[in-house]
C-alpha cells in the first residue's frame, strides 16, 4: 500500500481516467484531490475512516492525503478526475489542507450515502456542478483546437465549486446558516495551522493567541462551526495521517503514535478507535486482507463511453433541471450544446469592442408560470454565469416588463432573486447588470417597483432602465 504519483503534464493541472471497477488497490494522493464520478452503476468509496455509497449519476470526493479504495458489486464504470491542488494554490490559498465532501456527515456512523440530503440549496449546488463536469467532459471528445482553453475555463469554475459549496465544515453543519468570509476564514487558517502542525501540542490557547482572540470567544466559534470539540478535530487529524504510517511502513504502534503527536499510545488507540471503530493494527490486518485478494480495474477511454456520458447527461443533469418536466429534457439537451457553440465561438473569433451576455429570464425559454408558482431555467442561467465567471464578457440579465404578471411580478423576481443568491452568492451578483425594460406607463411602475426590490436585494448591482418600441 502506497502513494499513486499523479502525472499531471506541464500547464495542465487536471488529469482524467475512465475505469469499469471491481476493487482498486488502497493508496493515497499528495497534493491531489479526487472526483469519482460513477455513470454506471454505484460504487463504494472507503476513505479514511468512512465508507461512501455513491450512487450512478452522483459524485464523491477523495481528500488530499486520505488512505482511500473503490470497489462495486457491478463492475461500475466510473470518471476519475484529479486536479493539481499545487496549481491551484494561488488562487485558492487554503485548498490543499482543507477537505471537501458531497454528501451529509452523519454523526456517529462511518457508513453514508451520497444523496442524504434533501434541501434546495445543497441540491442546486450539486446540479451545478454535475453540467460543469458534463461540460468538461463534452469537450475532451471535441478535438477542436479551442477545446483545451474552454476545458481550462470549466476546470477553473469547478475548483471554484468546490471551493465554495462543498467544504466538509458546511455538510456538517445540520442547517445552512450563512458564513461570513471572515469566519470561514479564520476558520481555513486554524484547520491549515492544525495540518501544519498536528505532530506538535498545540491548545486552544495557542488558537486564540494566533487570532488575536480570546479563549472564550474561540470556544463559541468553533462551536458554531463543528460537531466536534477542537481537541477532538485535531486528534482526527492525527488519527487520518496516521493511516499512512500505518499502512505505508513498518513502523511500530509506538512509534506511529509520537509520529503524529500523541502525547501516550494509549491516546492513539483511544482515538483511532473512535473513528475507525476497530485497533491500528486490527486495521491493518483488514487492508492487508483487502490486498491479498488481487484487485480488478479495467482501463477505458473517452470515447468507449461517448453514449454513456450523453445517457448520463439527459437522465441525471438534464432530468434535474427539468424540474418534474416542466422543461423538456430534448430541449434542455439541445440548448446545452448551441449555448457550448456560441461560448466556443465567442472565444474563437473575438469580438471588437466588450462583449456581453444577455439572458431574458421572463423569456417564456426562460421562465413558466403554473398556477401560483413560477419557474426558471436555471440549465441556460446556469452556464451564462458560469462563462461570465471565467470570460471576459459580462453578463446583463434583461427584465422585460410587459412579460410579467401584475399579480405575480413580485413573487417573481423575489423567487428568482433568493435562488440566485443561493446558487451564485451576492459577490457574483453584484457584477451583474439588470436592464428592466418597460412599454406603457403600467409597465413603467411595475418596472420602478423591480428595480427597488433589486436595489434592496443586491445594493451595489448596476440597474438601467429603457423603453422598447
Amino acid at each position: 500500500m502506497q502513494a499513486e504519483k499523479i502525472q499531471f503534464q506541464e500547464g495542465v493541472p487536471y488529469s482524467i481516467k475512465v475505469q469499469k471497477i471491481e476493487n482498486t488497490p488502497i493508496h493515497w494522493h499528495e497534493d491531489v484531490l479526487e472526483i469519482v464520478l460513477p455513470i454506471k452503476g454505484s460504487v463504494r468509496v472507503f476513505e479514511g475512516f468512512e465508507e461512501i455509497l455513491v450512487k450512478e449519476g452522483d459524485f464523491s470526493f477523495v481528500n488530499n492525503l486520505h488512505v482511500h479504495h473503490i470497489t462495486s458489486s457491478d463492475n461500475a464504470i466510473c470518471i476519475i478526475m484529479h486536479l493539481d491542488l499545487n496549481y491551484f494554490e494561488k488562487y485558492f490559498e487554503y485548498i490543499k489542507h482543507t477537505f471537501f465532501r458531497s454528501n451529509l456527515y452523519e454523526m456517529g456512523s462511518s457508513k453514508s450515502v451520497s444523496t442524504n440530503f434533501d434541501d434546495e440549496i445543497r441540491k442546486g449546488y450539486r446540479t451545478r456542478f454535475l453540467n460543469l463536469l458534463a461540460s468538461v467532459f463534452l469537450d475532451i471528445l471535441n478535438n477542436e483546437s479551442m477545446a483545451e482553453n474552454l476545458i481550462m475555463d470549466s476546470i477553473y469554475q469547478l475548483v471554484a465549486s468546490i471551493v465554495n459549496d462543498f467544504l466538509w465544515v458546511k455538510f456538517m453543519r445540520d442547517n445552512n446558516k450563512p458564513v461570513t468570509e471572515v469566519q470561514l476564514n479564520r476558520y481555513l487558517r486554524i484547520i491549515k495551522y492544525i495540518r501544519e502542525n498536528y505532530e506538535k501540542r498545540i491548545t486552544v490557547e495557542d488558537i486564540a493567541r494566533r487570532e488575536y482572540i480570546t479563549e472564550n470567544y474561540f470556544s463559541h466559534f468553533w462551536k458554531d462551526f463543528s460537531f466536534f470539540s477542537f481537541k477532538d478535530r485535531l486528534n482526527y487529524e492525527r488519527v487520518i495521517m496516521s493511516e499512512i504510517l500505518l499502512l505505508g511502513t513498518n513502523m511500530s504502534i509506538n512509534a506511529i503514535s509520537e509520529k503524529v503527536g500523541f502525547s501516550d499510545v494509549k491516546y492513539y488507540y483511544k482515538h483511532f478507535k473512535k473513528w475507525y471503530g476497530t485497533t491500528p493494527l486490527e486495521h491493518k490486518k483488514r487492508c492487508m486482507e483487502y490486498m491479498e485478494k488481487g484487485t480488478c480495474v479495467t482501463r477505458l477511454s473517452m470515447w468507449d463511453i461517448k453514449d454513456l456520458l450523453e445517457d448520463f447527461i439527459r437522465n441525471f443533469i438534464l432530468k434535474e433541471y427539468a424540474q418534474n418536466n416542466i422543461w423538456n429534457t430534448s430541449y434542455l439537451f439541445d440548448n446545452f450544446v448551441n449555448l457550448k457553440y456560441l461560448y466556443k465561438l465567442d472565444k474563437k473569433i473575438p469580438q471588437r469592442g466588450s462583449r456581453n451576455a444577455v439572458v431574458n429570464i421572463l423569456d417564456p425559454a426562460n421562465f413558466k408560470e403554473i398556477g401560483d408558482k413560477v419557474f426558471f431555467n436555471w440549465q441556460n442561467i446556469d452556464m451564462l454565469v458560469n462563462f461570465s465567471e471565467t470570460s471576459e464578457f459580462n453578463l446583463d440579465i434583461k427584465i422585460d416588463c410587459k412579460l410579467l404578471d401584475e399579480k405575480l411580478y413580485e413573487k417573481a423576481i423575489n423567487t428568482f432573486l433568493d435562488s440566485c443568491l443561493l446558487r451564485y452568492r451576492l459577490v457574483t451578483m453584484e457584477k451583474w447588470k439588470f436592464l428592466i425594460t418597460y412599454n406603457s406607463e403600467d409597465t413603467y411602475y411595475v418596472a420602478n417597483t423591480v428595480g427597488d426590490i433589486i436595489n434592496e436585494r443586491v445594493p451595489k448591482a448596476s440597474v438601467t432602465y429603457f423603453f422598447e418600441i
